[in-house]
């Protein structure tokens, strides 16, 4: 389903950057866009909090929390 968005008033500091990562990644305006839009708008993957709580560093012992009856 095609979709065409059109911008107007945009900051011109804001078009000298996409115009900029454009030229940098190698692609066109438009395709720049569609990745930023894509990157931001993605759902983030799910992870069971098991995983999530493996993941975190250990910084210290269970004494520096005060525990609450």
């Amino acid at each position: 389903m095609p979709l065409t968005l059109t911008f107007t008033d945009t900051d011109e500091l804001l078009l000298a950057a996409l115009h900029k990562r454009a030229r940098a990644h190698g692609r066109s305006i438009e395709e720049e866009h569609r990745d930023i839009l894509r990157s931001v708008l993605r759902p983030l993957p799910k992870r069971p909090l098991d995983d999530i709580l493996r993941s975190m560093p250990d910084v210290g012992s269970d004494m520096d929390f005060e525990h609450r009856s």
